[in-house]
Protein backbone atom coordinates (compact mmCIF):
# COMPACT_ATOMS: atom_id res chain seq x y z
CA UNK A 1 0.00 0.00 0.00
CA UNK A 2 1.75 3.24 -0.72
CA UNK A 3 2.52 5.69 1.74
CA UNK A 4 1.24 9.42 3.34
CA UNK A 5 3.76 11.12 0.72
CA UNK A 6 1.78 14.01 0.42
CA UNK A 7 4.43 16.42 1.71
CA UNK A 8 7.49 15.34 -0.37
CA UNK A 9 7.06 18.53 -2.31
CA UNK A 10 4.30 16.99 -5.47
CA UNK A 11 1.41 18.84 -5.62
CA UNK A 12 -1.53 16.92 -7.53
CA UNK A 13 -4.59 19.11 -8.59
CA UNK A 14 -7.34 16.83 -9.32
CA UNK A 15 -9.95 18.59 -11.21
CA UNK A 16 -13.77 17.43 -11.95
CA UNK A 17 -15.59 18.33 -15.00
CA UNK A 18 -18.99 18.76 -13.08
CA UNK A 19 -22.67 19.25 -14.06
CA UNK A 20 -24.16 16.62 -11.23
CA UNK A 21 -25.10 18.31 -8.36
CA UNK A 22 -26.77 15.62 -6.47
CA UNK A 23 -23.37 13.72 -6.91
CA UNK A 24 -20.40 15.43 -7.37
CA UNK A 25 -20.53 15.80 -3.34
CA UNK A 26 -19.65 11.94 -3.16
CA UNK A 27 -16.65 12.82 -4.99
CA UNK A 28 -15.27 15.72 -3.14
CA UNK A 29 -15.55 13.82 0.41
CA UNK A 30 -13.97 10.80 -1.17
CA UNK A 31 -10.36 13.35 -2.28
CA UNK A 32 -10.76 15.24 0.74
CA UNK A 33 -10.14 11.05 1.95
CA UNK A 34 -7.37 10.90 0.32
CA UNK A 35 -3.65 9.15 2.04
CA UNK A 36 -1.70 11.94 -0.01
CA UNK A 37 -2.32 15.61 1.36
CA UNK A 38 -0.82 17.83 -1.00
CA UNK A 39 -3.43 18.08 -3.22
CA UNK A 40 -6.14 20.97 -4.60
CA UNK A 41 -9.49 19.69 -6.29
CA UNK A 42 -10.43 21.92 -8.88
CA UNK A 43 -14.23 21.24 -9.61
CA UNK A 44 -15.16 22.94 -13.14
CA UNK A 45 -18.69 23.37 -13.04
CA UNK A 46 -20.93 23.35 -16.47
CA UNK A 47 -24.71 23.33 -16.72
CA UNK A 48 -27.04 24.60 -13.58
CA UNK A 49 -24.35 26.51 -11.80
CA UNK A 50 -26.06 27.46 -8.54
CA UNK A 51 -26.64 24.06 -7.43
CA UNK A 52 -23.35 23.04 -8.36
CA UNK A 53 -21.73 25.80 -6.17
CA UNK A 54 -24.10 25.21 -3.65
CA UNK A 55 -23.13 21.64 -3.53
CA UNK A 56 -19.27 21.97 -3.78
CA UNK A 57 -19.64 24.17 -0.90
CA UNK A 58 -21.53 22.25 1.19
CA UNK A 59 -19.44 18.95 0.90
CA UNK A 60 -15.86 20.82 1.31
CA UNK A 61 -16.63 21.88 4.48
CA UNK A 62 -14.19 25.00 4.86
CA UNK A 63 -11.44 23.04 2.95
CA UNK A 64 -9.51 25.24 1.56
CA UNK A 65 -8.47 23.03 -1.27
CA UNK A 66 -11.57 22.64 -2.55
CA UNK A 67 -12.53 25.29 -5.09
CA UNK A 68 -15.53 25.80 -7.46
CA UNK A 69 -15.13 27.09 -10.97
CA UNK A 70 -17.70 27.96 -13.14
CA UNK A 71 -17.52 27.84 -17.22
CA UNK A 72 -19.93 29.52 -19.69
CA UNK A 73 -19.25 26.73 -22.25
CA UNK A 74 -20.11 22.91 -22.32
CA UNK A 75 -17.90 19.77 -22.94
CA UNK A 76 -16.05 17.68 -21.58
CA UNK A 77 -12.72 17.82 -23.36
CA UNK A 78 -13.57 21.89 -22.97
CA UNK A 79 -13.72 21.36 -19.05
CA UNK A 80 -10.83 19.05 -19.03
CA UNK A 81 -8.38 21.92 -21.16
CA UNK A 82 -9.48 24.68 -18.33
CA UNK A 83 -8.47 22.33 -15.94
CA UNK A 84 -4.60 23.00 -17.38
CA UNK A 85 -5.22 26.55 -17.07
CA UNK A 86 -6.26 26.57 -13.71
CA UNK A 87 -4.57 23.94 -11.96
CA UNK A 88 -1.52 24.67 -9.25
CA UNK A 89 0.23 21.49 -9.43
CA UNK A 90 2.75 19.75 -11.12
CA UNK A 91 0.50 16.88 -11.64
CA UNK A 92 -3.33 17.10 -12.76
CA UNK A 93 -5.44 14.04 -11.78
CA UNK A 94 -9.00 14.03 -13.46
CA UNK A 95 -11.91 11.77 -12.45
CA UNK A 96 -15.55 11.83 -13.09
CA UNK A 97 -18.73 14.00 -10.87
CA UNK A 98 -20.23 10.49 -10.74
CA UNK A 99 -16.82 8.08 -9.61
CA UNK A 100 -15.22 8.23 -6.04
CA UNK A 101 -11.76 7.51 -5.73
CA UNK A 102 -10.87 5.26 -3.34
CA UNK A 103 -8.28 6.28 -0.47
CA UNK A 104 -4.92 6.02 -1.37
CA UNK A 105 -5.85 6.70 -5.42
CA UNK A 106 -3.58 9.93 -5.32
CA UNK A 107 -0.32 8.56 -3.13
CA UNK A 108 -0.64 5.36 -5.83
CA UNK A 109 -0.57 8.51 -8.74
CA UNK A 110 1.89 10.50 -6.51
CA UNK A 111 4.39 7.20 -5.76
CA UNK A 112 4.58 6.40 -9.66
CA UNK A 113 5.63 9.71 -10.58
CA UNK A 114 8.15 10.28 -7.90
CA UNK A 115 9.95 6.33 -8.60
CA UNK A 116 10.31 7.78 -12.40
CA UNK A 117 11.05 11.21 -13.21
CA UNK A 118 10.81 9.84 -17.26
CA UNK A 119 7.18 8.80 -16.57
CA UNK A 120 3.99 11.39 -18.17
CA UNK A 121 1.08 9.89 -17.38
CA UNK A 122 -0.14 6.87 -15.17
CA UNK A 123 -4.04 5.59 -15.79
CA UNK A 124 -6.11 3.91 -13.26
CA UNK A 125 -8.90 1.27 -12.54
CA UNK A 126 -12.80 2.05 -13.47
CA UNK A 127 -14.95 -0.12 -11.66
CA UNK A 128 -18.47 -0.78 -11.23
CA UNK A 129 -20.04 -0.21 -8.25
CA UNK A 130 -21.39 -3.78 -6.10
CA UNK A 131 -24.55 -3.98 -6.35
CA UNK A 132 -24.88 -2.93 -10.41
CA UNK A 133 -28.02 -5.34 -10.87
CA UNK A 134 -29.30 -6.86 -14.36
CA UNK A 135 -30.09 -5.23 -17.54
CA UNK A 136 -27.50 -2.60 -16.57
CA UNK A 137 -24.07 -1.18 -18.14
CA UNK A 138 -21.39 0.79 -16.48
CA UNK A 139 -18.39 2.55 -18.38
CA UNK A 140 -15.26 0.58 -16.62
CA UNK A 141 -11.57 -0.91 -17.20
CA UNK A 142 -9.31 -2.90 -15.53
CA UNK A 143 -5.62 -2.63 -16.34
CA UNK A 144 -3.01 -4.48 -15.82
CA UNK A 145 0.34 -2.91 -13.90
CA UNK A 146 2.03 -1.92 -17.29
CA UNK A 147 4.60 0.48 -18.62
CA UNK A 148 4.34 1.55 -22.03
CA UNK A 149 7.19 3.49 -23.67
CA UNK A 150 5.61 4.09 -26.69
CA UNK A 151 10.02 5.29 -28.31
CA UNK A 152 11.04 1.84 -27.09
CA UNK A 153 8.72 -1.12 -28.65
CA UNK A 154 8.12 0.47 -31.49
CA UNK A 155 4.23 1.91 -30.55
CA UNK A 156 2.81 -1.49 -28.93
CA UNK A 157 1.27 -1.41 -25.68
CA UNK A 158 2.23 -4.74 -23.34
CA UNK A 159 -0.89 -6.36 -22.65
CA UNK A 160 -3.67 -5.23 -20.58
CA UNK A 161 -2.26 -1.73 -20.91
CA UNK A 162 -5.06 0.65 -21.18
CA UNK A 163 -6.72 3.67 -19.28
CA UNK A 164 -9.55 6.06 -19.76
CA UNK A 165 -10.37 9.65 -18.79
CA UNK A 166 -12.51 9.19 -16.03
CA UNK A 167 -8.97 8.03 -14.16
CA UNK A 168 -5.72 9.47 -15.10
CA UNK A 169 -3.20 11.81 -13.80
CA UNK A 170 -0.62 13.70 -16.30
CA UNK A 171 2.44 15.67 -15.58
CA UNK A 172 1.54 19.27 -16.53
CA UNK A 173 4.16 20.39 -18.57
CA UNK A 174 3.64 16.76 -20.63
CA UNK A 175 0.02 18.24 -21.11
CA UNK A 176 1.16 21.85 -22.04
CA UNK A 177 3.61 20.19 -24.84
CA UNK A 178 1.01 17.72 -26.33
CA UNK A 179 -1.56 20.28 -26.46
CA UNK A 180 -5.97 20.67 -25.91
CA UNK A 181 -7.91 17.78 -26.05
CA UNK A 182 -10.13 17.68 -28.96
CA UNK A 183 -13.26 19.54 -28.48
CA UNK A 184 -15.17 17.86 -30.97
CA UNK A 185 -14.96 14.58 -28.82
CA UNK A 186 -15.90 13.55 -25.59
CA UNK A 187 -19.46 14.12 -23.66
CA UNK A 188 -21.47 17.18 -25.13
CA UNK A 189 -19.45 17.57 -28.01
CA UNK A 190 -21.11 16.34 -31.51
CA UNK A 191 -19.06 12.96 -31.29
CA UNK A 192 -19.68 12.42 -27.58
CA UNK A 193 -16.60 9.78 -26.88
CA UNK A 194 -13.25 9.02 -27.94
CA UNK A 195 -11.34 11.92 -26.71
CA UNK A 196 -9.61 10.20 -24.18
CA UNK A 197 -8.56 7.29 -26.87
CA UNK A 198 -7.52 10.50 -29.28
CA UNK A 199 -5.17 11.61 -26.30
CA UNK A 200 -3.46 8.49 -26.28
CA UNK A 201 -2.94 8.05 -29.48
CA UNK A 202 -1.30 11.37 -30.05
CA UNK A 203 0.43 10.71 -26.51
CA UNK A 204 1.99 7.60 -27.88
CA UNK A 205 2.84 9.56 -31.10
CA UNK A 206 4.72 12.01 -28.71
CA UNK A 207 6.74 8.99 -27.67
CA UNK A 208 5.28 9.56 -23.99
CA UNK A 209 6.01 7.50 -20.78
CA UNK A 210 2.98 5.82 -19.71
CA UNK A 211 1.97 3.40 -16.71
CA UNK A 212 -1.00 1.56 -15.99
CA UNK A 213 -1.90 0.40 -12.48
CA UNK A 214 -5.22 -1.13 -10.98
CA UNK A 215 -4.03 0.44 -7.80
CA UNK A 216 -5.07 3.59 -8.60
CA UNK A 217 -8.50 2.82 -8.26
CA UNK A 218 -12.14 4.81 -8.44
CA UNK A 219 -15.41 3.47 -8.10
CA UNK A 220 -18.14 4.42 -11.01
CA UNK A 221 -20.24 4.64 -8.03
CA UNK A 222 -23.26 6.97 -10.04
CA UNK A 223 -22.11 5.64 -13.70
CA UNK A 224 -24.83 2.63 -13.81
CA UNK A 225 -27.05 3.04 -17.04
CA UNK A 226 -30.40 1.67 -16.85
CA UNK A 227 -33.16 1.00 -19.63
CA UNK A 228 -32.82 3.74 -22.51
CA UNK A 229 -29.81 5.37 -20.65
CA UNK A 230 -28.13 1.87 -21.37
CA UNK A 231 -28.73 2.72 -25.46
CA UNK A 232 -27.74 6.45 -24.99
CA UNK A 233 -24.66 5.30 -23.51
CA UNK A 234 -24.17 2.56 -26.25
CA UNK A 235 -25.20 5.06 -29.21
CA UNK A 236 -22.74 7.99 -27.52
CA UNK A 237 -19.99 5.48 -27.56
CA UNK A 238 -19.83 3.91 -30.89
CA UNK A 239 -20.60 7.87 -31.98
CA UNK A 240 -17.49 9.41 -30.51
CA UNK A 241 -15.61 6.45 -31.51
CA UNK A 242 -16.57 6.27 -34.82
CA UNK A 243 -15.83 10.09 -35.11
CA UNK A 244 -12.09 9.18 -33.65
CA UNK A 245 -11.81 6.70 -36.48
CA UNK A 246 -12.63 9.47 -39.20
CA UNK A 247 -10.10 12.33 -37.44
CA UNK A 248 -7.67 9.53 -37.78
CA UNK A 249 -8.09 8.58 -41.86
CA UNK A 250 -8.24 12.86 -42.10
CA UNK A 251 -4.95 12.57 -40.50
CA UNK A 252 -4.15 9.97 -42.94
CA UNK A 253 -3.59 7.21 -40.34
CA UNK A 254 -5.00 3.74 -41.81
CA UNK A 255 -5.85 2.76 -38.25
CA UNK A 256 -9.35 5.05 -38.94
CA UNK A 257 -10.35 2.69 -41.33
CA UNK A 258 -8.93 -0.81 -39.87
CA UNK A 259 -11.47 0.18 -37.08
CA UNK A 260 -14.10 0.59 -38.98
CA UNK A 261 -13.94 -2.64 -40.76
CA UNK A 262 -13.40 -4.27 -37.26
CA UNK A 263 -17.11 -3.00 -36.08
CA UNK A 264 -18.14 -4.38 -39.86
CA UNK A 265 -16.57 -7.28 -38.97
CA UNK A 266 -17.68 -7.73 -35.33
CA UNK A 267 -21.40 -7.61 -36.67
CA UNK A 268 -20.70 -10.02 -39.39
CA UNK A 269 -19.48 -12.13 -36.28
CA UNK A 270 -22.07 -11.74 -34.13
CA UNK A 271 -24.69 -12.02 -36.83
CA UNK A 272 -23.18 -15.53 -37.82
CA UNK A 273 -22.69 -16.92 -34.34
CA UNK A 274 -24.64 -15.27 -31.63
CA UNK A 275 -27.77 -13.51 -33.09
CA UNK A 276 -28.83 -12.48 -29.67
CA UNK A 277 -25.67 -10.27 -29.79
CA UNK A 278 -26.87 -9.17 -33.44
CA UNK A 279 -29.45 -6.28 -33.11
CA UNK A 280 -26.89 -4.22 -30.24
CA UNK A 281 -23.63 -5.03 -32.88
CA UNK A 282 -25.56 -3.54 -35.48
CA UNK A 283 -26.69 -0.63 -33.55
CA UNK A 284 -22.92 -0.08 -32.67
CA UNK A 285 -21.96 -0.48 -36.31
CA UNK A 286 -24.91 2.09 -37.52
CA UNK A 287 -23.93 4.87 -35.15
CA UNK A 288 -20.27 4.25 -35.91
CA UNK A 289 -20.37 4.09 -39.50
CA UNK A 290 -22.63 7.40 -39.18
CA UNK A 291 -20.23 8.98 -36.71
CA UNK A 292 -17.63 7.83 -39.29
CA UNK A 293 -18.74 9.24 -42.51
CA UNK A 294 -19.98 12.81 -41.11
CA UNK A 295 -16.68 12.98 -39.43
CA UNK A 296 -14.88 12.88 -43.40
CA UNK A 297 -17.31 14.88 -45.42
CA UNK A 298 -18.25 17.69 -42.34
CA UNK A 299 -14.31 18.12 -40.81
CA UNK A 300 -11.06 18.92 -41.35
CA UNK A 301 -7.97 18.82 -38.88
CA UNK A 302 -6.42 21.75 -38.01
CA UNK A 303 -3.20 21.70 -35.46
CA UNK A 304 -4.19 18.07 -35.06
CA UNK A 305 -7.67 19.04 -33.67
CA UNK A 306 -11.27 18.85 -35.55
CA UNK A 307 -12.58 21.76 -36.81
CA UNK A 308 -15.85 21.85 -38.62
CA UNK A 309 -15.91 22.61 -42.48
Amino acid sequence: MPENNGAKGLPISVCVPAMRSDTIGATIAAVRAQTWTDWELIVLGQGDTDQLEIAVTTAARGDRRVRFVHLKTRGLSRARNAAFEHAAGSVVAFTDDDCEPEPTWLATFGDAFQKDSRLGVVGGAVVAPKSKGRFATCPTISPSEALYDPAGVMHQPPPGWDWMGANFAIRKDVALRLGKFDECLGAGADFPAGEDTDYKIRLEAAGVRMLTTPRATVVHTYGVRRGWAMFRSQRNYATGNGGTAGKLTLLGNPLGAEWLEQTRLMFETDRRRAPHKAVRAYRRLHYFSDAYRRCLRDYRVERGLLARG
